[in-house]
């Protein structure tokens, strides 16, 4: 069966460690090749190449840039600071602080790897300080970076979007609850956490004074994901038009507002947002290869009627 022998391969490969995109060519390589099927290898890169020219994509890279820009500006020691004076009174305080801190960026970047770099960063020395276990904020970095995924910034959501043709702006705002959900979750373990080891009994809240000082600061660093995601939501702008507003918007704070990147930081930046987005963009487009194989092949149908008669023949009709 070609379903079971293309998944099966492709299974194989990736649990070998082969990187996703070479997986992803390499199994729809082999199976033309071996099953002699009816169809040019030079269709694998045509059909790369036009898995990453659709238009929207231009929005990945430059929501990437955008991301590196401000945890590179000095957003997330802000959004940290901001968090800080929240919730780092609680018992398992500073876990808290990350959890809401990696929730506040990533709103504003969109992407896991940002978020748990920027925000590990600066929180793992205190955390350290304070008494947690490395395993502990290892695994609380690891998941609570991936609320980014859930934020309306989200990257795999715009990759969704241009896939499926959902919506765009229904998606953005789709994530908000669950990765509030999770963040609450999350934070009642860091609490338990911290009552049960005594790492971290928190401390005195903050007065008003101090809260307002760090809202005025992180200020300018919150209002981009309500810009953005506002001006997708009302239809001022489309992703693609987002994306170049946050990096333009994501220049103006780092530059000009907290000074905290030069000018000659910017080809560094954009270096490594290349780097990132190439990594994204192939597989995207290795993606699109195999899915043009299982078209052909009809591998969609043959999975329906293999359910529908061997299966589950008591329920399938």
């Amino acid at each position: 069966m070609l379903t079971l022998q293309i998944f099966g391969i492709f299974f194989i490969i990736v649990l070998a460690g082969i990187p996703l995109y070479f997986g992803l060519i390499a199994t729809t390589a082999g199976i033309v090749y071996f099953k002699d099927l009816p169809y040019q290898l030079d269709s694998l890169l045509l059909n790369l190449i036009a898995g990453v020219e659709p238009f929207i994509l231009i929005a990945v890279p430059l929501f990437i840039f955008a991301g590196e820009l401000l945890s590179r500006g000095g957003v997330g020691k802000r959004i940290v600071a901001f968090a800080n004076v929240l919730f780092g009174w609680m018992p398992g305080g500073m876990g808290v602080v990350t959890i809401v801190s990696c929730l506040l960026f990533g709103g504003v970047s969109g992407s896991a790897i940002a978020d748990t770099a920027a925000i590990g960063s600066l929180v793992a020395p205190t955390m350290k300080q304070k008494g947690y276990h490395p395993d502990f904020t290892a695994a609380l970095l690891s998941v609570a970076g991936t609320l980014a995924l859930l934020m309306p910034l989200s990257i795999p959501f715009l990759v969704f979007a241009f896939i499926s043709g959902a919506s765009m702006r229904i998606l953005s705002m789709s994530g908000v609850i669950p990765g509030l959900i999770c963040a609450a979750a999350l934070a009642i373990v860091c609490i338990r956490y911290g009552k049960k080891t005594g790492c971290d009994n928190g401390s005195e809240k903050a007065s008003l004074a101090e809260i307002w000082a760090v809202t005025k600061d992180a200020g300018p660093a919150l209002l981009m994901p309500v810009i953005i995601v506002g001006g997708i939501w009302t239809g001022v702008f489309t992703p693609t038009e987002a994306a170049a507003v946050a990096v333009v918007y994501g220049l103006v704070v780092s530059l000009f507002l907290y000074k905290d990147l030069k000018p000659r930081d910017l080809p560094a930046i954009a270096l490594k947002a290349f780097q990132t987005s190439a990594s994204v963009l192939l597989v995207i487009g290795a993606t699109g290869v195999l899915s043009w194989l299982l078209t052909a092949e009809m591998v969609a149908t043959e999975m329906a009627e293999w359910i529908r008669t061997g299966a589950c023949p008591e329920f399938c009709v």
